[in-house]
């Protein structure tokens, strides 16, 4: 039978149903009345939210998952506070590890923050890094200061040498996190030389191919690591 994954996110609602392990429809920010008719096709639902009440909560039943700090995982977790990590940051542990498991994974989420994962060769998660997103990083030069604008993103990557207000808050931003995504890159390759990197989130089409390192692009990340945890509390493994 189909399965039903829901992703609340901060700015988005990403909808897709499995069958098994093959994605077979995915969908955005759809309706709740789409999600009603979605569920009645599925045999069970997981649902991920970083909202602290979810509208989403009356489509499910007693044998469906709401991901919490205590769902089980296919991952031990070596994380000193594991009730305040976000559910979105194990799924995609989760989702990494069903793809490469047994190694060493630096997991990217290029989203509304910028998250750095780790998961070790013993499939367990060590932890990471949190900064802000792009978006973030060009609202915070417009809200806390009097004069700079608040800017959209661009279709390809500003000049090093910004010659307008504008160009130097793209190159600033822009090639500034391209700088921060390649030297987190170096130093954690410096400690796991073995490590695979896998980035993933609604930013990343726009920095994969300006990275130089080498990379696992995967944009159903998510979906695939809570379709996994699904099937784990089902079967176990």
């Amino acid at each position: 039978m189909n399965k039903l994954i829901i992703d609340q996110g901060n700015t988005r609602l990403k909808v897709a149903i499995f069958s098994g392990d093959i994605l077979v429809e995915k969908q955005i920010d759809p309706s709740f009345e789409v999600l009603q008719s979605m569920a009645k096709q599925t045999s069970r639902i997981i649902l991920s939210t970083v909202k602290k009440e979810s509208h989403l909560m009356p489509l499910l039943n007693s044998n469906d998952i709401f991901l919490s700090n205590l769902t089980s995982i296919p991952l031990a977790i070596c994380y000193k506070q594991p009730a305040t990590l976000g559910n979105d940051r194990l799924a995609l542990c989760v989702g990494a590890n069903t793809l490469f498991s047994n190694q060493y994974l630096l997991i990217i989420d290029m989203g509304t923050c910028l998250t750095y994962d780790v998961v070790n060769n013993q499939n367990e998660y060590m932890g990471g890094a949190i900064s802000p997103g792009l978006r973030m990083r060009f609202q915070a030069l417009n809200q806390f200061t009097s004069q700079l604008p608040l800017l959209e993103m661009v279709s390809s990557f500003p000049d090093l040498i910004g010659q307008s207000t504008n160009e130097c808050i793209y190159s600033g931003v822009i090639n500034g996190l391209l700088s921060e995504i390649e030297g987190k890159i170096q130093r954690y390759r410096s400690m796991f030389p073995s490590l695979k990197i896998i980035v993933t989130g609604g930013d990343a089409p726009f920095f994969d191919k300006a990275l130089k390192n080498t990379i696992f692009a995967c944009p159903d990340l998510l979906m695939i690591g809570l379709n996994k945890i699904l099937d784990y509390n089902e079967t176990g493994s």
